[in-house]
């Protein structure tokens, strides 16, 4: 009897809180529209939001030509990156699946993840080789007048996002203290 008393007392407790806890979901109510949450920022930690894109097209003021030669550049480098991006996927899924095997001895699984790590890390490099030869194939269709407004761009989000780090860094170093 008493534990049947204690049992719905509880039970009355948690569904009046979950009445009172109002609706659940995004705050934002982002996902009301047709294409689910749009990057609201409210779904990353901290509420970090993405920093908007600029527009290259507009910002450096490129004639329709350099935008199909620029389109092509994109693409081709698309299509020899993908390759590479589904090899490194490939090599992580190994990396879990060797961590969590139980039929090899901790030091065959070090052995075989470390091998695994030394391939990652050079499929990276040719991801980070590919991209600086598609920069400096866009960088070719530029005029200099185009390469100095992208230089000053590039500088100015290289100082957005060391400020974005440093800030990233207080707030930790906040949170620990």
């Amino acid at each position: 009897m008493k534990k049947t008393l204690l049992l719905a007392a509880i039970l009355t407790l948690g569904a009046s809180t979950m009445a009172y806890a109002g609706p659940q979901g995004c705050p934002c109510d982002c996902h009301k529209g047709p294409q689910g949450c749009p990057p609201c920022g409210m779904h990353k930690p901290d509420g970090m939001k993405r920093p908007p894109r600029i527009n290259l097209d507009e910002k450096l003021k490129l004639t329709e030509q350099q935008k199909v030669k620029a389109k092509e550049i994109r693409m081709q480098g698309r299509e020899e990156m993908e390759p590479i991006m589904n090899a490194i996927k490939t090599k992580h899924e190994q990396k879990e699946i060797i961590k969590r095997s139980t039929d090899i001895t901790t030091e065959a699984k070090l052995e075989q993840v470390e091998k695994l790590n030394n391939q990652i890390n050079a499929l990276k490099k040719q991801a980070r080789d590919l991209r600086l030869k598609n920069e400096r194939d866009f960088e070719a269709i530029l005029t200099p007048a185009q390469k100095k407004e992208l230089d000053k761009l590039k500088a100015e989000g290289k100082k957005k996002a060391m400020e974005r780090k440093q800030k990233a860094q207080k707030s930790t170093n906040k949170s620990a203290k």
